[in-house]
């Protein structure tokens, strides 16, 4: 019986070894590709256009990369109010004026894709209330790259029982020491930050991407601005910008940024990009953005 299960096992060792040698062929029969609409919209409540990205989708062994969808008709309903615009601008992007600032309207907001050689598209978002802030200057009270730096204090409001997400960037404005004059231009700044659930951008440098996580609780951080007070006779002013972001709107971001953070990587996993349009291709996201000053 030994010598029967040593020979069975040595028959099925040099089995598995030729197959490894010589190979195993599958023939997999993959369905053909139907293409679909990828539409994405990020809107803003001081954004004074629309501008949504629309694009067909590709398939595994399609060659080139997904090309701009001509013809398409976006359709935005507010409440009894609807937008409706088909004209693409220099960047092949569907681009709407507006006469005013779009506002962080209560109503449910919906955004529609149509084109006559598709399945039309949509997904559906709900403005989050506008950031409640609080801002504390220390001047030249810590350090960035070894040189000294104001330190701003920045508290986020909780707002019970919502998971709130945010993008913040700090912008400074200078006035010269010796005339006391006011420049009329903000310049971003390259600011640091230790709070541990904050992620820089990777399309906005200058800008973090912070959360609750989950935690009902207020949000409060210290940020290193990078400007000595000496240097301007503590003439300068910051301007915080921060963006309440909807739990889409965070979702495609996180994702964004794991996805830019594996490129090129051959031993990071795959990465999926999140998408809330009815077909699982594109996002539409919404934030509410307020400016505090110190």
């Amino acid at each position: 019986m030994r010598i029967f299960l040593l020979l069975f096992s040595a028959a099925l060792f040099l089995s598995s070894c030729d197959n490894l040698v010589n190979g195993v062929v599958r023939d997999i029969d993959l369905p053909p590709h139907e293409s679909q609409l990828a539409a994405s919209l990020f809107l803003d409540s001081r954004d004074s256009n629309i501008s949504a990205i629309v694009s067909s989708s590709k398939g595994i062994y399609d060659t080139g990369q997904s090309k701009s969808v001509y013809n398409a008709e976006c359709v935005l309903n507010v409440g009894a109010t609807t937008y409706n615009w088909s004209t693409m601008d220099q960047y092949e992007r569907y681009t709407e004026l507006l006469p005013d600032r779009f506002g962080a309207p209560t109503d449910s907001v919906v955004f529609t894709v149509n084109h006559p050689d598709f399945t039309s598209v949509s997904a559906t978002q709900v403005f989050p209330s506008a950031p409640q802030v609080s801002l504390e200057l220390n001047y030249g009270a810590t350090q960035l790259y070894d040189e000294i730096s104001d330190e701003l204090i920045i508290t986020l409001k909780d707002i019970p029982g919502v998971n709130q997400h945010y993008i913040i960037s700090i912008d400074v404005h200078f006035r010269t020491t010796l005339s006391g004059q006011d420049t009329s231009e903000y310049y971003n700044l390259y600011w640091e930050t230790e709070y541990p659930n904050s992620t820089r951008l990777w399309s906005q440098e200058t800008a973090y991407l912070l959360s609750e996580d989950g935690l009902d609780r207020d949000i409060k951080f210290s940020a290193a601005t990078g400007i000595n007070p000496i240097d301007f006779a503590m003439l300068h002013e910051y301007r915080v910008k921060v963006s309440a972001l909807s739990e889409e709107m965070y979702l495609f971001y996180k994702s964004y940024s794991a996805y830019e953070n594996a490129n090129g990587n051959p031993f990071a996993e795959p990465v999926v990009l999140y998408s809330n349009m009815s077909n699982n291709m594109g996002c539409f996201g919404v934030s509410t953005t307020k400016r505090f000053y110190k």
